[in-house]
């Protein structure tokens, strides 16, 4: 179980930096498929485009902290329920901070605007 888990956090982690490394360097296309999906952020490229250069540094913290997660779990070994808080701080923190993330990128969306 704790493998799936490490998986887990470690496949979020990915979705989450990926693009916020992208958007951040205005490299991450309009697309229906990954990024900010709000619709101020999506009426047109350039709202797009300031949503996730604002948005993504957000993202790939969210990202680390989502790796730091399954490290700790993979690596520290804590009894079964400190597997348990590890992992639902981690990853609460880790959407939590992906949420402020796309909080930003909207409004820098509606700015633009």
């Amino acid at each position: 179980m704790m493998t799936v888990n490490v998986f887990f956090s470690l496949l979020v982690g990915v979705i989450l930096i990926v693009p916020g490394v992208l958007g951040t360097l205005g490299a991450l296309p309009k697309n229906d498929w990954v990024g900010i999906r709000m619709s101020a952020v999506m009426r047109n490229e350039e709202t797009w485009a300031a949503a996730h250069r604002a948005g993504g540094p957000w993202l790939v913290a969210a990202g680390v902290v989502a790796f730091i997660t399954s490290f700790v779990v993979l690596l520290a070994h804590p009894d079964p329920g400190g597997v348990t808080s590890v992992e639902a701080i981690g990853m609460v923190s880790s959407f939590l901070i992906a949420g402020i993330g796309a909080w930003v990128g909207q409004a820098a969306a509606k700015r633009v605007e």
